[in-house]
């Protein structure tokens, strides 16, 4: 579990980093790409997070400071602190309750004064900042503890999103159902009318996308995906009517070449796919 920011101030950071990446040159369509590097996120993760949509955790705040050489509290400080806590740094820390240890963000003060008695106090330990409940043991070095955040993990917010585009509902919850065994966060899109109006608001790490949807085609659709703010998002078509001669090889061959996606026959093999899936994401 990561320690974060408070929820309420995921908006603020994510202006501040927007405002650094201003500063240091970096352009409003390369932001999220350049988020994603220095933490090593997928698209969909960073572009959440570049957005204030998705909480920010303190080890994340301080590698993109560090990464533009920016000092940490100068930019953060206002919004990881309150007055409560003046005085007091915020730690990465483990809050040490009976047998669990959950990781947490703890605001450590000055050293106990002896005779003092803090609800928690906090102690190094292998270069680890452990808080713990005072009950009478000794601990070398305790330090008042201030305030206590901790958050559960939001375990769909980690996982890469993948766009299913079907016409054929059976099929597009088939192969959603698999990709989300498999790690990720699919999204089944029943047409290219839902698909298009999905990417009007959302970006997708990746897009499994049947050919034939009546009398259309997807190649518009791909054309979106690579026009859209993760133009490098890996896509594969689907189709099963090349033998029938319904799809024709050579629309296919030359989206394939100019659009740099791939082509699998129906029924897919779904495991081969993820393989090459997660390869495309780095994720093998």
């Amino acid at each position: 579990m990561s320690n974060v920011a408070h929820p309420t101030d995921s908006t603020t950071v994510a202006e501040r980093v927007r405002e650094l990446m201003n500063r240091h040159g970096i352009g409003k369509r390369q932001q999220t790409t350049e988020l994603c590097r220095i933490l090593d996120l997928s698209f969909s993760q960073g572009h959440r997070k570049l957005r204030g949509n998705s909480p920010w955790t303190l080890t994340q705040i301080k590698r993109v400071a560090e990464a533009f050489g920016e000092p940490v509290g100068q930019l953060f400080a206002g919004q990881l602190l309150d007055p409560g806590v003046l005085g007091a740094s915020a730690q990465e820390a483990l809050l040490c309750v009976s047998v669990a240890e959950l990781p947490c963000t703890a605001w450590i003060g000055a050293p106990a004064e002896a005779g003092s008695r803090p609800e928690f106090v906090a102690y190094e330990k292998q270069g680890q900042w452990r808080v713990v409940r005072p009950d009478g043991s000794l601990y070398q070095n305790a330090h008042e503890v201030h305030k206590i955040e901790i958050y559960p993990r939001r375990a769909e917010a980690d996982k890469p999103v993948i766009a299913v585009v079907d016409d054929d509902r059976a099929s597009a919850d088939n192969l959603r159902d698999y990709l989300e065994h498999s790690g990720y966060a699919a999204q089944a899109l029943y047409g290219l009318a839902a698909f298009d109006e999905a990417l009007e608001s959302q970006v997708f790490d990746g897009v499994v996308i049947d050919w034939l949807f009546g009398g259309q085609t997807a190649a518009d659709s791909i054309r979106r995906v690579r026009s859209s703010e993760n133009p490098d998002a890996p896509i594969f078509v689907l189709t099963g009517e090349l033998l029938t001669g319904k799809a024709s090889e050579s629309e296919i061959s030359q989206v394939v070449r100019h659009y740099d996606v791939a082509c699998y026959e129906k029924p897919a093999r779904m495991a081969i796919l993820v393989a090459d899936l997660s390869k495309r994401l780095n994720r093998s």
